[in-house]
């Protein structure tokens, strides 16, 4: 199992849309978390900044069988105007783990 985690950014005055947003995941896409192999997935959010962690089976092919899922097709769409496209012109950016701890 793999736990990985990464940023992604919207605007500070967005944090209210963005958390109502997510109190309504659509069912078919959680759904097709498990699917896929995600374990867990939570988002935390700080000023903008959003932090992402998941422990997944196998990260990229979760991520390459979620690009073509419609259901996550079409919570891109949806969510697509508030995130913020980075320096390598993405929205997401992997961030390395560099401490874990666990009993």
């Amino acid at each position: 199992m793999e736990r990985v985690s990464f940023v992604l950014h919207i605007n500070p005055q967005d944090q209210a849309q963005y958390i109502e947003r997510h109190q309504a995941v659509y069912p078919e896409l959680l759904q097709a978390f498990g699917e896929v192999g995600i374990h867990t997935y939570s988002i935390f959010l700080h000023e903008g900044t959003l932090f992402a962690y998941m422990e997944v089976d196998h990260y990229q092919s979760a991520m390459d069988q979620l690009a073509v899922h419609p259901a996550n097709q079409r919570w891109q769409q949806f969510m697509g105007d508030m995130l913020i496209t980075n320096r390598q012109g993405t929205t997401s950016e992997v961030i390395p783990e560099v401490f874990h701890y666990h009993n």
